[in-house]
């Protein structure tokens, strides 16, 4: 049986990936829509519809009931990823290409109802990627590679870095549970290995914590700052006076991680 609290699991299919690459040759650059989520971005993610309410293109919000969307005229433009959204045999709603550009990021956000409990599921089939690309869900970095399909549980805290200099482009399928999709995600936890990493920056963060941890005065320093920006840049600051390059968005990850824990303790009390 798959737990409904699965946070990811490779799954047992995979695609061309250069018939996924040729694909994106069809796509006019005028048909990138930037997204529409843009406080959680920095630089540039863009996207376009292969599936959408009433077959738009342009239609990159994934809203709605199942029943109102349709195969947008690029899907039959683009063979191979048609193929790959139609090997996916569950209810579907919205399918699009999500592209970080080169030097971009997303910041640590969560999407709440897509994980299994939600009766949701979100797949990923990476069309172009590379190993500069950083995908951290749950404070574990996930590496997916081109061709491959994936589930993940976007409820749960999730960040990209694209620290590469080319643009990292995923095929995303959302769609509704079924007992195919179940079957499947079964056949993933029991067929595929799934490694997950400690993100870059994690241990050099430990180190710096452990300072503070010893140093009553800087303690003071930090914690006498209220406003949470101010704080998250002068522990970057601290960290630089100190030896410690702190990756920015590692702060800002582990101190939304620290919260939530406080925030459960506090609402289990």
């Amino acid at each position: 049986m798959v737990p409904t609290n699965l946070q990811w699991t490779r799954l047992p299919l995979s695609f061309d990936p250069a018939g996924l690459r040729a694909d994106l040759e069809c796509i006019e650059a005028s048909e990138w829509i930037a997204h529409f989520n843009h406080r959680d971005y920095q630089g540039e993610w863009s996207s376009v519809a292969l599936r959408a309410r009433g077959g738009r293109t342009n239609d990159i919000v994934p809203m709605g009931d199942v029943k109102e969307y349709e195969d947008t005229p690029l899907a039959s433009r683009c063979p191979h990823l048609k193929a790959a959204m139609d090997a996916f045999k569950l209810p579907t709603k919205s399918v699009r290409l999500l592209r970080l550009h080169a030097g971009s990021k997303v910041r640590e956000h969560r999407d709440p109802d897509l994980g299994l409990d939600g009766g949701e599921l979100r797949i990923h089939v990476p069309v172009a990627t590379s190993d500069e690309v950083e995908f951290v869900v749950a404070g574990r970095r996930l590496v997916l590679r081109e061709g491959e399909a994936w589930y993940i549980d976007f409820s749960q805290p999730h960040r990209i870095d694209n620290r590469g200099t080319s643009d990292r482009i995923h095929l995303v399928i959302d769609g509704l549970v079924n007992d195919w999709a179940l079957h499947l995600l079964d056949r993933g936890l029991s067929e595929m290995v799934t490694e997950t990493f400690e993100p870059a920056g994690v241990e050099i963060f430990r180190q710096f914590r452990e300072l503070v941890f010893e140093d009553a005065e800087l303690q003071n320093q930090l914690l006498a700052i209220a406003d949470r920006a101010q704080f998250l840049d002068a522990v970057v600051m601290a960290g630089t006076r100190h030896g410690y390059a702190l990756d920015a968005t590692v702060v800002e990850s582990e101190w939304n991680r620290r919260y939530r824990e406080w925030l459960e303790r506090g609402m289990c009390a």
